[in-house]
């Protein structure tokens, strides 16, 4: 953020207190209004996984330009209960003010915190004076940040109008936008214009603001499927939520199943059945699915797989982030079969890859698994509106039933150059086959000659070279002559650009890839970057270092990177990424 006086062109504002408060809802009307005002928007909801009693905190960062994650510091912090004060009171930025429910609490001595302004502002109380119920604080603390930030009230009124009439009616709008009158009124009493953190106000152009799991709900819709089945467990819960919404309205269906076996299961018969089918999950879920995994491998089975990390092991940190789950999808299972793996590092690349997922399912008939985690499946960014036009299905050797009225002796796991096999479905003339678990001919017949196997092992392996000049290649950010290389995968993106940004103010040249297919992984890309690097640094949020790993067992090279891990259920900040790198030169 600038200092006072200037303009301001970053901003970070946390809201915390405790989970039943209405943090998280009162932090996403903030970010709808920050970004119809034309800004870009980046959150970081930080909740536990009980509904009530527990610590949460929302932090909404703006930007005039784009951004991907949340920032080192906070400028304004309103919390509902000091305690939220003490913890996050190092995260505050020079010149910041904070705001905070608790008359009784002495302030933050300046050792605690850089914030020049501190204020108490009695939320609970206001609201059960004016309104004889505390759940009007939110709103209260919310016009309060109207003041400050001095944004436009009439966008608060058509949001909050957006929210509650629908649902609760006129009343309770008028009583939640009075509600903001009296916090920005109160405000006013407390805090002097010096003190304002006023934002400039530019045209919204009709982006988009929404979240990693909301994006490939949509780019799923877009690439056409029309079955999507899950159980429910976070943070992947969003994407079925969503599309339960939008999936009929297209002829589509969405089933809550009662496992995660079932899940993938009965997308795997949809997709056999014609329909382009998907599943979600989480780790305890996606362990659930190995052998439904194993079986669409074998049967060569098209199937769309979104798996959200979230922090292991066994039931873990539902809520938080992670991205300790990479070995589980690139070596899960039983036997050696094909299988792709994308990982998105941007909403716009949530969208993007969900929709190339079902085209490389189709194009080479295997499971393909989208990798992302909680950090964008539960945040929101804002993005441009996707490019519909674009879009471009292909389904690869799918038989028309007129093509195979001319086939005579249909083959589906016939033997091909390319190991992918002509496909029919169900029911068509003439295509009449056998789908099993076992080894089988290429009738799908089942067999287990050592010949045979060896043929149908080559056949099935063959498609990932097919797929080669299909994958999505890894990318390099930042300075293309730097020394000094970074490695990272998914939501890394963000905290990596700008850690790129601070190496450069402290005069050290560095470079970014970003690993987007980890599999079958791009090993003579990563052998291209890594040999132009003076030193190589991967940046990862586990406790092992899995991508590490896997960069060293698929490299034909030696090379000695060095690791920095994060595993504290909290994502990268982008100074945490500098400092480390600075300190390991």
């Amino acid at each position: 953020m600038q200092k006072k006086g200037k303009i301001i062109t970053d901003i970070s504002v946390m809201i915390a207190g405790m989970a039943g408060d209405g943090v998280l809802f009162t932090g996403n009307v903030l970010a709808k209004i920050l970004k119809r005002q034309g800004w870009e928007i980046s959150t970081y909801r930080d909740f536990p996984s009980n509904i009530r009693g527990e610590p949460t905190n929302y932090t909404i960062r703006a930007s005039l330009e784009k951004i991907y994650g949340r920032g080192d510091d906070i400028d304004v912090f309103m919390a509902f209960d000091c305690d939220a004060i003490f913890k996050h009171a190092k995260s505050m930025a020079e010149g910041g003010i904070l705001l905070c429910d608790g008359e009784d609490i002495v302030a933050p001595s300046p050792s605690k915190s850089k914030a020049t302004t501190y204020h108490r502002f009695p939320l609970r109380k206001l609201a059960l004076g004016s309104f004889g119920k505390e759940i009007f604080k939110n709103m209260i603390a919310l016009g309060a940040l109207f003041y400050i930030l001095d944004l436009d009230f009439h966008i608060i009124e058509q949001i909050i109008s957006e929210a509650f009439l629908k649902r609760k009616g006129k009343e309770v709008v008028r009583k939640n936008i009075q509600a903001i009158h009296l916090g920005c009124e109160q405000a006013k009493e407390l805090i002097s214009p010096e003190e304002r953190h006023s934002l400039t106000r530019r045209e919204d152009y009709n982006r988009l603001l929404l979240s990693g799991d909301e994006a490939i709900a949509f780019g799923a819709l877009a690439a056409g499927c029309r079955f999507f089945a899950a159980y429910p467990i976070c943070p992947a819960t969003e994407i079925w939520q969503w599309l339960a919404v939008y999936l009929p309205r297209f002829n589509g269906l969405v089933v809550q199943t009662e496992d995660e076996i079932a899940a993938l299961n009965m997308a795997l018969g949809a997709s056999y059945a014609g329909a382009r089918a998907m599943t979600s999950t989480s780790g305890p879920g996606a362990s659930l699915m190995m052998e439904g995994f194993s079986l669409a491998g074998m049967a060569e089975i098209p199937i769309v797989v979104a798996h959200v990390q979230r922090v292991g092991p066994s039931t873990g940190m539902p809520t938080k982030t992670e991205q300790s789950d990479l070995n589980q999808w690139i070596y899960g299972s039983h036997g050696d079969f094909p299988r792709i793996v994308l990982s998105p590092g941007t909403v716009e690349e949530c969208f993007e890859f969900t929709i190339k997922a079902f085209n490389l399912a189709e194009k080479y008939q295997c499971p393909v698994i989208l990798l992302t985690e909680q950090d964008y499946g539960h945040n929101f960014r804002s993005a441009n509106k996707f490019d519909l036009s674009k879009v471009k299905i292909e389904r690869g050797k799918l038989l028309s039933q007129e093509k195979l009225i001319s086939i005579n002796d249909f083959k589906r796991y016939k033997f091909t150059p390319d190991g992918v096999s002509p496909r029919a479905l169900p029911g068509m003339k003439n295509g009449l086959h056998m789908v099993e678990s076992n080894e089988h001919n290429e009738r799908g017949y089942r067999n287990e000659d050592p010949e045979n196997r060896i043929r149908m092992m080559q056949k099935r392996m063959k498609k990932l070279r097919s797929a080669s000049k299909d994958l999505i290649s890894p990318k390099i950010w930042g300075k293309k002559d730097g020394e000094i290389g970074i490695i990272g995968v998914g939501s890394t993106f963000g905290p990596i650009q700008e850690a790129i940004t601070l190496l450069e103010k402290n005069g050290i040249r560095a470079k970014y890839l970003q690993m987007r297919t980890l599999w079958p992984f791009p090993s003579k890309k990563v052998e291209e970057f890594i040999e132009t690097c003076k030193e190589t640094f991967v940046v990862e949020n586990n406790f092992s270092g899995q991508l590490s790993m896997l960069l060293k067992s698929q490299v034909r090279m030696s090379f000695d990177a060095r690791n920095i891990l994060k595993y504290s259920s909290q994502a990268f900040r982008p100074q945490e990424i500098s400092e480390q790198i600075q300190k390991a030169l």
